[in-house]
């Protein structure tokens, strides 16, 4: 009788031990992923940034255009003018060629400038709404899969072939993702949404904006 006695007590604490194991171990991690290539790639908001730095470009080539014409009619002046003039004109169309230079210049920053602005704008609204569609389906983790593509090697690079396969190799963090993981189509899916939401309520505010008072500076 003891010794079932004792034979049952270490059943029972065994299993109490093993419920109370089983209630302490930390759930498992929820993850999805997504393909941040496609993502961007699918974005509303990039392509409204592509169409106002395309607007910018045309007007940047516009202004050029003219400017190499005043230039160009310039020095056409000067094959006919006399000695005086030609002096004035030639030390003029310097000036004006040193300036059209650094217009050039200026004009290239305002455009790298402007397509940095749409990549950061781009990524941190990615992270915002990443972080709101795992908030709603209970993920963990919303990891970016960099395994999707194979290495891509470019031979027209000064960089040794085997060294590019390594550094890409080395960067990699997901080697292998289930397809029910991903998450590329929900986040485009939320992102468009919330664009669309966004600029259909621009104009609205806009609307119900007060009227400045008569006589109001």
């Amino acid at each position: 009788m003891i010794v079932a006695a004792a034979a049952g007590a270490v059943v029972a604490a065994t299993s109490y031990n093993a419920g109370a194991n089983a209630r302490m171990a930390p759930s498992p991690t929820r993850v999805a992923t997504v393909d941040l290539v496609k993502v961007i790639e699918r974005l509303d908001e990039r392509a409204d940034w592509e169409v106002q730095i395309t607007a910018l470009g045309k007007k940047i080539q516009e202004d050029y255009s003219a400017k190499r014409k005043a230039l160009e009619d310039m020095a056409r002046k000067m094959e006919g003018a006399s000695e005086a003039e030609r002096m004035e004109l030639r030390d003029k169309l310097a000036y004006e060629q040193l300036q059209m230079e650094q217009w050039e210049r200026l004009k290239k920053i305002e455009v790298d400038r402007e397509r940095a602005l749409m990549w950061q704008s781009m990524y941190r609204n990615v992270r915002a709404e990443s972080q709101k569609l795992a908030e709603a389906e209970g993920w963990d983790m919303l990891l970016v899969n960099d395994g999707v593509s194979d290495i891509q090697l470019q031979r027209d690079s000064k960089t040794p072939l085997e060294n590019q396969a390594q550094e890409q190799i080395v960067r990699r963090r997901v080697l292998f993702a289930a397809k029910s993981t991903d998450a590329t189509d929900a986040l485009v899916v939320r992102m468009n949404n919330a664009r669309g939401a966004a600029k259909a309520a621009a104009p609205a505010a806009g609307a119900a904006a007060p009227a400045p008072a008569a006589g109001a500076k």
